[in-house]
C-alpha cells in the first residue's frame, strides 16, 4: 500500500515522556534527456563540476534503487546549477526536464506561508483556538486546538489515510474516485484521538485540511484563489496547476506502484484523498525549485515569521536524529525540505539556507524495484547533499528507511 502511505512522505508519532515511534507516513535505462547550466566565466568551471557530481549522485541511486525515471534540478540562489531529466517516463519514452508530476505535501509550505502572512496582517494568530475561527468545524477539542498545533501536526487529531486500512481499502476498490473534504473528515474523526492537543506529535493531513478552511473563512477567498495571489504570483510560478481530479498537463511523468499487486500505472489515479480543496496541485522540476526557494526560503515573510516557520515543538523531534517537524514543513539537520510521496511519485522540495542552495526531485520506481514505502528521491537528496555540501549532511534518505 505504499501509493497511499501519505502525501507527505515523512511522518512519526511523538509523545511527552515515551519514546517517538516512526510510522509508515508517505531503470535499468538512463537516458540524459536536459543538462542546463549558466554562470559567469568565473564560476563556470566550478558549476560545471557541481552540475556532474548531481548527475553522478542521481544515476548511482537510479541503478541502486532500480528507479525507472527521475527528474532534478538545483539551483545555488538563482543561478541554475543544474537541471536534469534520466530515465523513461514510459517503456522506450524518455523524461524531460518540462514533464508535469503530482506534488503532494510540497504545497503545504504554500498554506504555513500563508497563515504566518495574516499573523503578520493582524487577521490571526497561531495561538487562536481552531473554534474562534470555524466554530462550526465539528473537530474535537476546537476549542483547544490552536492554529499553531494544527500547523505542527500537535493537535492530537487523527489522519483519514495513515493508521486506517479501511480506508486504504475503499481507495485501492476504486482509485479514480473523487473525495470530497467533508467524506475525507469525516474518515479521520472515526478514528480515536491520538492524545489530548499539544501533548504528542502525529502527522495528519486533517490539520492541514482544517487550517486550510481557517485561512479561507478568515480572508473570505477559497484557498485557490489565495495561492495564486500570494504564492504563484511573487514566486512566477507559472506551471503549477491547482486541481483534485487526476487530469495533468502533458507532458506527464508517469508513476508505477503496486499497490493493488501488480505493477502498473497510478499516474492518473485520483488525488483527492489527499489534502484539502486548493491544496492539490500538478507543477514542473522549475516550479518546484523556485518554491523551494521562495517558500522553504522564507522569502515571503518576514524573519520573525520565518523563525516560527522552523521552530521545532519538543514533541515534533523525530528518531532520525537531527529531524524534526516545523510549521508544515521538515527540519533535517540545517535543510529545511517536504518530501511527499503520493500515488507513487516520490519527491523532494529542499533548501539549505547557509549556501541558499535549492534542491528539486522527483523519481519513479522500475518494475525490479522494491516498493517499501521509502521515498527514493531522499536518497537522491543525501547523495547529493554528500558531494556538493558534506559540511551540511542530510539525515534523511537512508536506503530502505520509511
Amino acid at each position: 500500500m505504499v501509493g497511499y502511505r501519505a502525501v507527505t512522505g515523512l511522518a512519526w508519532t511523538t509523545r511527552r515522556h515515551t519514546q517517538p515511534r516512526l510510522v509508515a507516513g508517505f531503470v535499468t535505462c538512463l537516458v540524459l534527456a536536459a543538462l542546463a547550466a549558466t554562470a559567469a566565466p568565473a564560476s563556470a568551471a566550478r558549476q560545471s563540476a557541481e552540475a556532474q557530481k548531481v548527475i553522478a549522485a542521481t544515476r548511482a541511486v537510479m541503478e541502486e534503487q532500480h528507479l525507472k525515471g527521475a527528474i532534478v534540478r538545483v539551483d545555488r540562489g538563482r543561478r541554475n546549477v543544474v537541471t536534469a531529466a534520466l530515465g523513461e517516463t514510459m517503456t522506450g519514452v524518455p523524461a524531460t526536464k518540462d514533464m508535469s508530476f503530482r506534488m503532494g505535501s510540497e504545497t503545504i509550505p504554500y498554506l504555513t506561508t500563508i497563515l504566518l502572512q495574516l499573523q503578520e496582517e493582524g487577521k490571526l494568530s497561531l495561538d487562536d483556538p481552531l473554534s474562534k475561527h470555524l466554530p462550526d468545524s465539528g473537530a474535537p477539542n476546537a476549542d483547544r486546538v490552536t492554529l499553531r498545533m494544527l500547523g505542527h501536526a500537535t493537535s492530537g487529531y487523527p489522519d483519514w489515510i495513515q493508521g486506517n486500512p479501511a480506508f486504504v481499502d475503499l481507495l485501492l476498490a476504486d482509485p479514480f474516485r473523487l473525495w470530497s473534504e467533508q467524506e475525507l473528515l469525516d474518515h479521520a474523526f472515526a478514528q480515536p484521538l491520538i492524545c489530548e492537543p499539544g501533548e504528542c506529535f502525529h502527522y495528519a493531513h486533517t490539520n492541514f485540511l482544517l487550517l486550510g478552511r481557517v485561512v479561507s473563512r478568515v480572508t473570505g477567498k477559497p484557498f485557490a484563489t489565495l495561492v495564486r495571489e500570494r504564492i504563484f504570483k511573487p514566486l512566477r510560478l507559472r506551471h503549477t496547476t491547482i486541481t483534485r481530479t487526476a487530469e495533468m498537463p502533458a507532458p506527464v511523468l508517469h508513476a508505477y506502484g503496486t499497490d493493488r499487486g501488480p505493477y502498473e500505472d497510478t499516474s492518473f489515479w485520483s488525488p483527492s484523498w489527499g489534502l484539502g480543496n486548493g491544496q492539490l496541485m500538478v507543477s514542473t522540476i522549475d516550479d518546484v525549485a523556485k518554491s523551494a526557494r521562495g517558500v522553504l526560503g522564507a522569502k515571503l515573510i518576514t524573519k520573525a515569521s520565518e523563525r516560527e516557520l522552523v521552530q521545532l515543538p519538543p514533541v515534533a523531534k523525530a528518531p532520525i536524529p537531527g529531524v524534526g517537524f516545523g510549521l508544515g514543513l521538515v527540519v533535517a539537520g540545517d535543510w529545511r525540505v517536504q518530501n511527499p510521496y503520493i500515488n507513487n511519485y516520490a519527491g523532494v522540495m529542499a533548501y539549505l539556507p547557509a549556501e541558499r542552495l535549492s534542491v528539486a526531485i522527483v523519481s519513479t520506481r522500475a518494475i525490479d524495484a522494491t516498493f517499501d514505502g521509502s521515498n527514493t528521491s531522499e536518497v537522491i537528496l543525501r547523495r547529493i547533499a554528500e558531494a556538493l555540501t558534506p559540511g551540511h549532511p542530510m539525515p534523511l534518505g537512508v536506503p530502505g528507511a520509511p
